[in-house]
């Protein structure tokens, strides 16, 4: 199962404080318990120590999150067993919880895998749903879901996808979402070449993807950050980005991809870049956990 919530979609986006209050109907921004979710798979997944209050208000803060903000991330984060806090004197160190852990594996396998699915025998997927007309919110949340999955609408009420093996991720969905959902799956084969891509256009906007890969490779292959605090910057906008792109991007098979297509490229960027980054910015982590151990603020 691999639905994580504030990086699959599964939860709204929130607004950072950068971006000042909200109307009601406006559209949503960055959200802050998403980049936190970076912030600890980056830094606090591989070394298990967990990290300071202030060390994680600060790294939200280079990317324009007010201190408020950050808290309420962790309590989210708290609520949903991700994260539990330990008493240090004064102080408040958080850790990743084994449920959390797992959680946030589970991304960064899907986020940063290393390479594109290759071998793909023809077979669909196809998800028969049943949603309430009048509950857009269950609607939308299906819709999301399914789209981290894999999944591409053909219809009312009809997903695809090429990867029968997400059959049981399919399944979570349905049941996560209550006895109001009802799914029923089946497997099925189009062998003519010409049907296929028909149908792909059908279901997923193609061209309208590949623009955005585009809009990626122009946006971070000139990216050249000048110190540790701006190295961090960038891998945390690098990794949010892409969480956005693999959400519309149901990971086709190759065969099923336009022979120009620039998402392959985009991910090689993503790779190189965050390999980069992600050490370059290891050094303004450390210094802010020594910081932060030293200090002595309320928290």
């Amino acid at each position: 199962m691999r639905l994580v919530p504030g990086l699959s979609g599964g939860v709204g986006e929130g607004v950072g404080a950068a971006a000042g209050s909200r109307a009601p109907d406006a559209p949503r921004g960055p959200s802050a318990h998403a980049h936190l979710l970076f912030v600890l798979g980056e830094y606090a997944l591989d070394e298990g120590t967990g990290a300071w209050t202030q060390t994680i208000v600060d790294a939200l803060g280079l990317v324009g999150f007010e201190e408020k903000a950050a808290r309420k991330a962790l309590s989210r984060s708290a609520a949903d067993g991700v994260v539990v806090s330990r008493r240090v004197g004064r102080r408040a160190r958080w850790q990743l919880t084994p449920s959390g852990r797992e959680t946030l594996l589970a991304a960064q396998e899907r986020l940063f895998a290393p390479g594109p699915e290759r071998d793909w025998d023809g077979e669909w997927l196809l998800l028969l749903t049943s949603v309430p007309e009048s509950d857009r919110r269950l609607r939308h949340r299906l819709r999301t879901s399914l789209g981290w999955a894999g999944f591409g609408s053909y219809g009312p009420g009809l997903w695809i996808s090429p990867h029968p093996s997400r059959a049981d991720e399919a399944r979570e969905v349905v049941r996560s979402l209550g006895d109001q959902v009802e799914g029923t799956l089946l497997h099925a084969r189009l062998d003519d070449s010409a049907e296929r891509h028909r149908l792909v256009a059908q279901a997923w906007d193609i061209a309208e993807l590949d623009a955005r890969y585009r809009a990626f490779i122009e946006r971070f292959a000139a990216g050249r950050p000048h110190s540790p605090g701006e190295a961090l910057t960038e891998l945390l906008h690098l990794n949010y980005q892409w969480r956005r792109l693999l959400l519309a991007d149901p990971g086709l098979p190759p065969t099923l991809l336009p022979p120009d297509w620039s998402g392959e490229r985009a991910r090689r960027l993503l790779l190189d870049r965050r390999a980069n980054w992600r050490e370059i910015g290891r050094t303004w982590w450390e210094q802010r956990e020594a910081a932060s151990g030293v200090a002595q603020p309320q928290e």
